[in-house]
């Protein structure tokens, strides 16, 4: 396993972690669209588009990187999430739509984007719906086209039981993730107990090296999920055709993956079959991103494609 830096770099330590309030515009169509913004009010615009059932905190891990470089990072809530209204059955794409209305609400022309898991499949969405006002995409642990044979082919047994469950019983994945989240005091920053390979922090914790407070607030988003409804239209969407071509994505790709992570096999494969696309990977698993040595490359790669 490739060895991360520790948390020393005081340029970033020293910026607090900030919750800012909620905001919210109304699409066209009459429903709500909700979003958080961090780092810096009058910076660079960026997207930040949250995992599978998480919601725009999840933004916050990266206000210290967003505030070094002076990027307005704008976390949005997909529907179903912090009041964000409701839009089962559409594909992945829908959504290039959604955040179109929601960048011409706030006066911006072009972004570049990024988010983990379900979030790293609706990065792709965006770039596919608006590539010309997507400047670069950072898909992090991108979730997997399972109705591609391909996405079948170079994926493990894990994973194979994870995304059929997905495709055939949703209700009861969606169940599953509500059981599994985190009871308890949302400042503890301590890592939870070894002893099962599913608490395992090398796995689905924030790894060994982040920050206290930013592997608090990590935790924070893992038990303040977005309801089984948000939850249930996250595993449909993504378990349906998504009205893009994954190996056609039309502005800079660059793909980030844990190590340990069951989605890095067939990223590895977009990367591959992509125009304009790289590979990089991060220690441990799907959760590694919050380490400061993953999120800086992650948002400085983002910026600096865009800039290419």
């Amino acid at each position: 396993m490739p060895e991360q830096r520790p948390a020393d770099d005081g340029a970033t330590v020293d910026i607090p972690l900030v919750d800012p309030p909620l905001r919210s515009t109304t699409l066209a169509d009459g429903r709500t669209a909700t979003w958080q913004e961090f780092g810096v009010p009058d910076g660079r615009p960026v997207l930040y588009l949250h995992g599978g059932g998480s919601t725009s905190i999840e933004g916050g891990i990266f206000h210290r990187e967003a505030v070094q470089h002076g990027v307005r990072l704008i976390a949005t809530n997909r529907p179903g999430a912090r009041g964000s209204t409701l839009a089962p059955e559409r594909p992945a794409v829908a959504y290039a739509d959604d955040a179109a209305q929601l960048l011409d609400a706030l006066g911006i022309d072009a972004v570049s984007v990024f988010g983990e898991s379900n979030g790293g499949l609706m990065t792709m969405a965006l770039a596919a719906g608006l590539p010309d006002r997507v400047r670069s995409v950072a898909p992090i642990n991108p979730t997997l086209p399972w109705f591609d044979p391909l996405a079948r082919t170079v994926s493990s047994r894990a994973a194979a039981v994870a995304y059929r469950l997905l495709r055939h019983a949703p209700r009861l994945l969606a169940a599953m993730d509500h059981a599994a989240t985190p009871r308890g005091p949302v400042d503890d920053a301590r890592p939870p107990a070894r002893g099962s390979r599913f608490v395992d922090p090398d796995l689905v914790g924030p790894p060994p090296g982040t920050e206290p407070d930013v592997a608090a607030l990590h935790r924070r988003m893992q038990r303040e999920r977005a309801g089984k409804d948000a939850m249930l239209a996250e595993l449909r969407l993504a378990g349906r055709p998504w009205g893009f071509d994954h190996f056609a994505i039309p502005v800079p790709l660059d793909l980030f993956c844990g190590v340990q992570d069951v989605q890095a096999p067939f990223a590895l494969v977009l990367a591959d079959r992509n125009p304009d696309a790289r590979f990089h990977h991060f220690s441990y698993g799907h959760h590694g991103f919050s380490h400061p040595d993953a999120r800086r490359r992650i948002v400085e790669t983002l910026l600096a494609r865009a800039d290419a």
